[in-house]
């Protein structure tokens, strides 16, 4: 009875969410208004945080994190608008007209202006949306043209936030755990929409383009308007807007047949700001990779340290992405993924051969109305995704049981309405929404599974002592969220986060974080349909978690020292192994603890011509099993590092840049008795990089050169999965930015 009445007041919400949306469409049709983007004029990169005044008005407002602003239910007339931030010329514009029924629409381009302020450095930063008090770590759009990382993966990686799961394999997936935890407990959002697949619960970060990304907000413990399904925290990928005005080219080249390219164009079309990108990339799938002595059945079979060539594992990726913002305060956003993927095995040994073929097409809806400058109009989000894949494997005559073709279909609804309310020092954020996904498949019990979610969720974040002159500031962050799924209890979790900090010339702050988590099983878990090498678990429990964080940071002319202790308690997690009859088969494990330590330094020697932008980590972490089996109780969980090192250094010369990254990892237990491991290893990637400004068109021209494990390693990330050596890369680029 408790959980239909859930259910009810849930399904009550999700009518108010409708009725919302459909008059908020409705009030911005009738709105009269004036919008617009405030960008450099010099790199074309919004400017937020910037006041737009209506003179001779109390009217104003503050550009957001992508630089847009916006003044509704204004009188039909005519306007003069003054914008002003620090570090910028102030620009007046006037006899700005509106007209009834209309949104005048606009794109504002400010003059830098530099401050030379004595013994100081001011770094302006975004924000996250999720709030500034949330421990989020940002990485800005100028962050990420400047580590020129190869995919989203690669970034976090450079930035020590994040491992990669991958097989190594040319267009294999790349996703990422986060603090040992495991790849599908770290949730991934475009926008604050989740991207994990229902199937396995992983996402897919390598189908992401670099070049449509505006910020990656990176969570250790999820914000609680976020943080569904999220033990092993958030990444939430903002994206940019229409309306950003700007041509860019690229190509690129690389060794073993890797090619990439992408395109990407902002514009805006009368009133219809328009943005558009399209990215392909594709490998002929040949690379070096040298046998190792933790690769089990190699052993026996080939010589340690022989280098050999894996062919005829060849991919195609194309991504393409439509935004456009309607007259108003909608926007629609169109993306589409289409990958081929030939995979076959490295092994040369015929016994073990075989040959994997995968198509994957995946396209996606969105529809977003925003909430301006009034509270009390929600932001609504309205997605639909639909997505096919099929998967054949031949194992060849010998083996005619393993050979199968699978084909998988599926299909995601979501509405969301949430408002946000700023009022003396406190900023509050509550929503509502659903979320409903279902699958077809071959390899589930039945073909079929289904998963409706209903979740809402109160934030409030703020300084509560900002008006009183103390020595120190004190600031909340704390939410609570509850979700609500079919044949599940409810599951309903607080956050509450505290910090204090000060200081002028030394900056320091120490922040203390409280949060409950939850994870469910995936569809394949659940429903995986019994074959001779694995099956599912519909009798699978929901992982649940209890996470603490204590952060304390120093800050001195332009370098910040961090120190962070972790701990992560989860119940009932879930794990993959071998039953009584020799089937892969998922089990809850009982209890499990993830803690540890993180030391970061990073931050910018010098000025200039010279300048080197520094940012290395250090991360122990002791990932402990906890079930109380004789065998394994007190291991350490399978393929988490004891030691993570990062280190990554960009230098600004007189005619070029230069890039250096290493990555140091410690060994990995492979089995959960800690009889196997996979061994430590050091990659190291370099870089090259030459701009050109072709003025007076105001285009660059970027040539850059790139070695991707520089002194030729050999190393593994998962077993029995070779990764490439020493690579080559090439790229070109020509990039306008102007209005």
């Amino acid at each position: 009875m408790q959980v239909e009445n859930h259910r009810l007041k849930m399904r009550l919400a999700i009518w108010t969410i409708s009725i919302l949306m459909v008059g908020s469409r409705l009030w911005s049709q009738e709105t009269t208004g004036i919008e617009g983007r405030v960008t450099d004029a010099r790199t074309g990169l919004p400017v937020s945080s910037a006041l737009v005044q209506i003179i001779h008005t109390a009217i104003e407002t503050q550009t957001d994190a992508s630089g847009t602003f916006r003044f509704l239910s204004l009188t039909p007339g005519s306007y003069d608008l003054k914008f002003s931030t620090i570090g910028y010329r102030s620009l007046q514009i006037s006899s700005v007209v509106t007209a009834v029924g209309t949104v005048s629409r606009m794109d504002v381009r400010l003059q830098p202006d530099p401050l030379n302020l004595p013994e100081m450095t001011v770094r302006a930063t975004a924000d996250p949306s999720a709030g500034v008090l949330s421990g989020a770590k940002i990485i800005s759009r100028a962050d990420i043209q400047a580590i020129k990382p190869f995919d989203l993966p690669d970034l976090l990686e450079k930035q020590g936030l994040a491992g990669v799961v991958s097989d190594g394999t040319p267009g294999g997936r790349r996703a990422v755990t986060i603090r040992g935890s495991a790849s599908d407990q770290v949730l991934v959002l475009i926008d604050g929409q989740p991207i994990n697949e229902a199937a396995d619960g992983i996402a897919d970060l390598s189908r992401i383009s670099l070049a449509e990304i505006l910020q990656v907000e990176f969570y250790p413990q999820a914000p609680a308007m976020l943080g569904s399904q999220a033990i092993g925290g958030v990444i939430n990928i903002i994206t940019l807007r229409p309306g950003f005005n700007q041509t860019r080219l690229q190509a690129g080249a690389g060794a073993f047949g890797n090619r990439q390219g992408s395109i990407a164009l902002g514009r805006v079309w009368g009133t219809w700001p328009l943005l558009g990108v399209f990215e392909h990339r594709e490998s002929e799938g040949r690379y070096r990779y040298r046998v190792m002595p933790d690769d089990g059945i190699d052993v026996f079979t080939r010589n340690v340290e022989q280098t050999l060539v894996r062919t005829g594992a060849d991919f195609r990726r194309d991504f393409l992405s439509l935004k456009m913002d309607t007259p108003g305060l909608a926007e629609f956003v169109y993306r589409r993924t289409f990958l081929y993927r030939h995979n076959p095995d490295y092994l040369p040994l015929p016994v073990y051969s075989h040959e994997a073929v995968t198509a994957d097409d995946r396209q996606e809806f969105t529809l977003t109305s925003k909430s301006g400058d009034r509270w009390y109009r929600p932001t609504t989000v309205a997605k639909f995704e639909g997505y096919s894949q099929q998967t054949s494997t031949d194992y060849g005559p010998q083996y005619p049981l393993l050979n199968q073709v699978s084909n998988l279909r599926g299909e995601v609804y979501s509405a969301k309405a949430d408002w946000t309310m700023q009022t003396d020092w406190r900023q509050i954020a509550f929503g509502t929404g659903i979320h409903y996904e279902r699958l077809w498949s071959d390899n589930l019990q039945g073909g079929y599974a289904g998963r409706l979610h209903e979740f809402a969720f109160l934030q409030v974040q703020g300084e509560p002592f900002v008006e009183r002159k103390l020595p120190a500031k004190l600031a909340i962050f704390t939410g609570v969220r509850a979700d609500l799924y079919q044949n599940q209890q409810p599951f309903i979790h607080p956050k509450l986060g505290l910090e204090i900090g000060g200081g002028e010339a030394v900056a320091w702050s120490l922040r203390g974080e409280y949060a409950g988590a939850y994870h469910l099983p995936s569809f394949n878990a659940l429903f995986w349909q019994e074959d001779l090498q694995s099956r599912g678990n519909p009798e699978l429990e929901p992982e649940r978690s209890l996470n603490r964080e204590i952060a304390a940071r120093i800050g001195y002319q332009g370098l910040e020292l961090g120190l962070v202790w972790f701990d992560r308690q989860i119940w009932d997690m879930i794990y993959w192994r071998m039953d009584f009859e020799n089937k892969w088969k998922p089990l809850n494990l009982r209890s499990a603890q993830v803690y540890g330590t993180e030391i970061t330094l990073q931050g910018r020697l010098g000025e200039g011509l010279g300048s080197l932008n520094l940012n290395a980590s250090h991360r122990w972490m002791r990932s402990q099993n906890q079930s109380g089996e004789p065998n394994t109780d007190g291991m350490i969980l399978p393929y988490r590092p004891l030691n993570t090192t990062t280190l990554s250094l960009q230098e600004n010369l007189y005619y070029f840049s230069t890039d250096l990254t290493a990555r140091w990892i410690s060994r990995r237990f492979t089995t959960e008795a800690n009889t196997l491991s996979l061994s430590p290893y050091t990659v190291w990637d370099a870089g090259l990089t030459k701009i050109i400004n072709l003025a007076p068109n105001n285009f660059n021209l970027t040539l850059r050169g790139e070695v991707r494990n520089l002194f030729d390693r050999s190393y593994r990330i998962i077993d029995n999965a070779p990764m490439p050596l020493r690579e080559f890369w090439i790229t070109v680029a020509i990039e306008n930015s102007t209005h």
